[in-house]
């Protein structure tokens, strides 16, 4: 169970650099994969676009925090089956997203995360992708250690060419 978070974060990765996907894209189509959501792929890439670039290139909050943020409402949240309640999901879970992601990366605004990369001192949006990607999923079988049982290792493994 300890290496499907880091699976993950390699695949979302991959993603982010061979099929031209977005970060916000490259984890939700990964993680959907991964824990078998059973969006369509191009359904799964679609919700993320309009994060790509900090919301269209507004440069809010990352695409990569965004995308992770969604699938684990998709699993965890209050309006799913066997979900969260409202309060739990929202302290123990998005905030803790939110607060490993800033902890991991200095920040979690897409314009001063690409500030601190033109400066040499931060990660690459492929890195911010892989990382979001990994925190979620840890949260994620944190939370529901089971779905580590329904995981698609076969979809992991997967290391696409670039086009």
């Amino acid at each position: 169970m300890e290496k499907i978070p880091e699976l993950c974060g390699q695949r979302a990765e991959n993603i982010y650099s061979h099929r031209n996907f977005c970060c916000a894209e490259s984890v939700l189509v990964t993680l959907n994969g991964a824990f078998k959501i059973g969006l369509a792929e191009n359904t799964a890439a679609a919700l993320g676009s309009g994060f790509c670039h900090g919301m269209g290139g507004a440069g809010c909050v990352c695409g990569a925090l965004a995308g992770g943020e969604m699938v684990l409402g998709l699993l965890l949240g209050p309006r799913q089956e066997g979900g969260l309640a409202k309060k739990v999901f929202q302290k123990e879970i998005a905030a803790v997203m939110h607060d490993r992601f800033k902890e991991r990366f200095g920040a979690t605004c897409c314009r001063v995360l690409l500030k601190k990369r033109k400066e040499k001192q931060g990660a690459s949006c492929a890195e911010l992708t892989r990382g979001a990607t990994e925190l979620a999923a840890e949260l994620l079988l944190t939370s529901r250690p089971e779905l580590a049982t329904k995981v698609d290792h076969d979809f992991l493994a997967v290391r696409d060419d670039k086009k």
